[in-house]
């Protein structure tokens, strides 16, 4: 049987055929050359990927999650990005689900404001042109990677999840991969629903950074100092008792996030992310902290235990 064009991959904790990935995979039509779709069930993202690639026998890999539904265009776009040699890792943007509550619109409107989160905005709103991308613009959950570039830059770190793919990008940037942004290779997905998930993915996205440090070494970026500007601020307001600057310098950043955030936003979902707006750097960086903590205690594994499937839910020996 010949291989085909493209290997999907995706990771879930039990299989369910309802899942939206598996919908809109079976909802929308193939690209020359064919899918097959892989699910790697388990409790470990990085090694389920890993797992499943293995067993892959697809020319290009496409990492999805679970929760993932693909634009009706998605495999013409990549298509037409891979006809380009260069070209050899691809990732688009994961856009807000149709029908999505108020507060992850308000969560979603925070995570695309490029003066809150930089160039990770790209990761969730669809920016620019086809480009060669940062690593920070690419998000795992919508990413694809010719075989030969995976095996060159090797496997996800078993170490790491969240951050794998910071990590990963990280070594195929310093192998010259040729990594670009498609702002139109869209999928769309739902967001945190309320403030205390949001709270605790910022929290795990920093330990994951922290964790990413161990894993590829120290490296004077934005992110490695987060933590120090946290603390560095935190003294200065208690020792210069800069209580009152303090809230102004807040109320000012909450102003003109509220004015220049996404305007689809009802006024009221302004106001409430442009108030919300400095607590994203804030709990990032109080997660990085929490991380550097657990650097001091060994890390808790457990053994893998991953079986990879098809889309029927049948085992792939």
């Amino acid at each position: 049987m010949d291989s085909p064009r493209y290997s999907v991959i995706i990771p879930m904790l039990y299989f369910r055929e309802d899942e939206p990935a598996l919908a809109s995979l079976r909802d929308t039509p193939p690209p020359v050359g064919g899918i097959e779709i892989l699910v790697a069930e388990g409790a470990q993202p990085s090694l389920q990927r890993n797992t499943a690639f293995e067993r892959a026998r697809g020319d290009i890999i496409l990492f999805l999650d679970n929760d993932c539904t693909l634009a009706p265009n998605f495999w013409n776009e990549l298509e037409g990005a891979f006809a380009r040699p260069e070209v050899e890792i691809v990732g688009g943007p994961a856009l807000l689900r149709a029908n999505a509550g108020a507060c992850e619109k308000i969560f979603h409107a925070l995570l695309t404001h490029i003066l809150i989160v930089g160039t990770i905005s790209s990761r969730y709103a669809s920016r620019g042109d086809f480009r060669p991308a940062a690593p920070t613009e690419l998000i795992l959950c919508n990413l694809a990677v010719r075989r030969s570039a995976f095996r060159k830059i090797g496997a996800f770190s078993s170490k790491l999840y969240p951050s794998e793919e910071n990590e990963w990008l990280d070594r195929a940037r310093a192998l010259d991969a040729g990594i670009y942004y498609h702002p139109l290779v869209q999928v769309s997905r739902p967001q945190r629903a309320t403030w205390r998930q949001m709270g605790k993915m910022l929290l795990r996205y920093g330990m994951g950074r922290t964790r990413q440090f161990q894993v590829s070494g120290w490296h004077p970026t934005f992110h490695q100092i987060l933590p120090l500007l946290l603390v560095g601020a935190i003294f200065a307001l208690i020792y210069w008792h800069l209580e009152i600057p303090f809230v102004v310098l807040w109320l000012a950043a909450s102003v003109i996030v509220a004015l220049t955030c996404d305007a689809r936003l009802r006024w009221w979902q302004r106001l409430v992310a442009g108030l919300a707006a400095p607590l994203l750097p804030i709990t990032f960086a109080l997660g990085q902290i929490a991380g550097w903590a657990g650097l001091l205690f060994p890390a808790f594994t457990k053994d893998a235990d991953i079986v990879v499937l098809n889309e029927r839910g049948e085992r792939i020996p």
